[in-house]
């Protein structure tokens, strides 16, 4: 029953690209970097998976933009740069000075095992500080390609109100997914990626957007609120 519902949601997401496409998602191919809104390189993404922490991605996609036009995308660049030059350019995002010396640490771990292949390694990510489950399975799906889904707080509570159940814990949706669909990275991706979009634009904590929201036609929680309203 669950496998059969993330089927039918992954046609609506991919029905509804345009309004992935609103909220920082491109559905792309299934090796491509540019799902997360354009984005060109693994480089850039693992970057970007440690600044939109606790900050806004807008505000973080322009920062990656400067550091990809300043050469500092790449790893070599990066850990060679000094902390003053990087605070100049990420001042803004949300504990920059702490993501500065972050981003420096992940450098020369990805250097010191001489291929970024190698970093794809969620046992290796997870050791490392500042690299939780969501920010490592997102590293390995979006940059690796690998066919871990990131749990998510957006997801729990889509997926709550879609399937009618109480998801307790974020990082029981990666279990649900995992267990219910096939491991396939575009499937993956689209269905990270429309959740996100979603949860961002329709299924808020409160005073959820329902009648508007792309899944309406087949979230519980909708239609037993029609249900409740018209007896």
């Amino acid at each position: 029953m669950v496998s059969k519902i993330f089927e039918v949601l992954l046609e609506i997401f991919e029905h509804n690209r345009n309004v992935l496409k609103e909220k920082g998602w491109i559905v792309s191919s299934e090796n491509s970097y540019e799902w997360w809104d354009g984005l060109k390189s693994a480089e850039e993404i693992i970057i970007s998976a440690i600044l939109v922490q606790m900050s806004r991605w807008e505000i973080v996609k322009s920062k990656v933009e400067e550091m990809r036009n300043k050469g500092l995308t790449d790893f070599y660049r990066l850990y060679n740069a000094t902390e003053q030059e990087l605070y100049d350019i990420l001042k803004g995002i949300n504990f920059y000075k702490t993501k500065v010396k972050r981003l420096i640490n992940i450098s020369k771990i990805i250097i010191n095992l001489g291929s970024i292949d190698k970093f794809y390694d969620r046992k290796l990510l997870l050791s490392i500080d500042g690299i939780g489950e969501e920010t490592a399975d997102s590293i390995l799906l979006f940059a690796g390609h690998k066919p871990n889904f990131p749990p998510s707080e957006y997801g729990r509570r889509v997926l709550s109100r879609v399937l009618g159940i109480n998801i307790m814990k974020k990082n029981e949706v990666k279990t649900l997914v995992e267990e219910n669909l096939e491991r396939n990275v575009y499937e993956y991706k689209l269905l990270h990626a429309g959740i996100v979009t979603v949860g961002r634009a329709f299924c808020f904590i409160k005073n959820p957007k329902c009648e508007d929201c792309i899944l309406k036609n087949v979230c519980k929680y909708h239609l037993e609120k029609i249900h409740r309203d018209t007896k």
